[in-house]
């Protein structure tokens, strides 16, 4: 074997474990988080804040029903919030969000 396809050889092996044993540390992976962290559930109560700041139908939180996080630049979480419209009898309905945190110390008390 010639010394130069051993190199290639070993390194295509060193590349496939790596990426198949460190999935979950690659930037832009979404990981959920667990939708009882208080953390995050205030993040979803800002969203509707800031959402209602926008509208002449307010919305009402009522709870976080899944949440997902990546890093990229920031903190990056995509959320699926219960809230129902104030001036209506309606049970609640299910809202998809988005929320940025650009804070590094945002990152720390995640964990």
């Amino acid at each position: 074997m010639h010394p130069h396809c051993f190199f290639l050889a070993l390194f295509a092996l060193l590349v496939s474990l790596v990426t198949t044993t460190a999935p979950n540390n690659v930037p832009g992976t979404w990981k959920p988080t667990n939708c009882i962290d208080l953390n995050t559930t205030e993040i979803g109560e800002w969203a509707v804040s800031e959402y209602n700041k926008n509208v002449t139908n307010k919305l009402v939180f009522e709870n976080l029903i899944s949440s997902e996080i990546t890093f990229i630049s920031g903190t990056l979480y995509l959320l699926l919030v219960a809230a129902k419209n104030e001036s209506l009898h309606n049970p609640a309905e299910y809202y998809k969000t988005s929320v940025e945190d650009r804070d590094p110390a945002g990152i720390d008390s995640l964990f």
